[in-house]
């Protein structure tokens, strides 16, 4: 037996059995139905947990801004992070912009991934196919000019009024997982853990992390907009590559999943079935 992921409950889990990340099934959650501003009739997932620590942007050394030269970039229509998770295959890195740099080592504080193949490269064709393109809305820093602007991805982050936050700006609108402090708490995977060069007591699979949004800082142009350890909002410095990833993306409502949970909790995408 079969449903509609359209009727699974906000918070649900589900997964692709052949999309992975660090050799295993990437477990999402349902974060919202028909969302305001996404595509029609989709249904919006997020990753359940934290899938990788890695740096949202890397130092910049011929850029023109001394503190992006030193501490990386925080519009999110040109970072590095935003490349890598709509990339497959390696190499992924293209340079954005004049000044752009690889998140390679030297460029960022743990965690280079320039040399990595990029986040869609084993998720299953099916999976692939599937994407909705998103246009989402995210807060630019002052020096930026301000204010918003507009990227259109199949995988993407969250900002922070996504995440129920109160930001610089409003970008987008709450997705209806998100509801309080406990309701952000991401913990990340197994794999996260032993794949990270950064390592920190508190950092484990039993324990909340820090994972990053989308949103700049408006009053420089370094630091990042995050959520903590807490479930509250914090601002991190971009090159830092010991915060968590936890992309979204969205899909049609009409996908079909099992009738019931796996084993881990999730349901089961079942494609080529009417």
């Amino acid at each position: 037996m079969s449903k509609a992921i359209s009727s699974l409950p906000v918070g649900a889990k589900v997964k692709d059995t052949g999309t992975t990340y660090y050799g295993s099934p990437i477990i999402w959650q349902v974060a919202d139905k028909n969302h305001s501003g996404y595509p029609a009739n989709s249904v919006t997932l997020i990753a359940a947990n934290i899938l990788k620590i890695a740096a949202f942007d890397a130092k910049e050394s011929g850029n023109s801004d001394s503190n992006r030269r030193s501490y990386g970039n925080n519009r999110y229509a040109l970072s590095n992070i935003r490349q890598w998770l709509n990339k497959s295959g390696s190499p992924w890195y293209v340079a954005q912009h004049s000044a752009d740099a690889a998140p390679s080592s030297g460029n960022v504080s743990y965690n280079p991934y320039d040399g990595q193949s990029g986040f869609l490269t084993d998720f299953s064709a099916q999976m692939k196919a599937a994407l909705l393109d998103t246009t989402l809305t995210v807060a630019k820093a002052t020096v930026d000019g301000g204010g918003t602007e507009s990227c259109a991805d199949k995988i993407f982050l969250a900002t922070c009024t996504e995440v129920g936050l109160s930001g610089d700006v409003t970008a987008g609108s709450k997705l209806a997982l998100f509801s309080n402090d406990s309701s952000r708490l991401a913990y990340p995977t197994a794999e996260a853990v032993s794949k990270s060069e950064y390592t920190n007591g508190g950092f484990n699979v039993n324990s909340p992390w820090y994972w990053w949004l989308a949103d700049a800082y408006a009053s420089n142009s370094y630091y990042v907009r995050g959520v903590n350890s807490s479930g509250a909002m914090y601002w991190y410095i971009a090159y830092y590559g010991s915060l968590g990833v936890r992309p979204l993306c969205n899909l049609s409502s009409g996908i079909l999943v099992s009738d019931s949970p796996d084993s881990d909790g999730a349901y089961t995408i079942i494609w080529n079935r009417a």
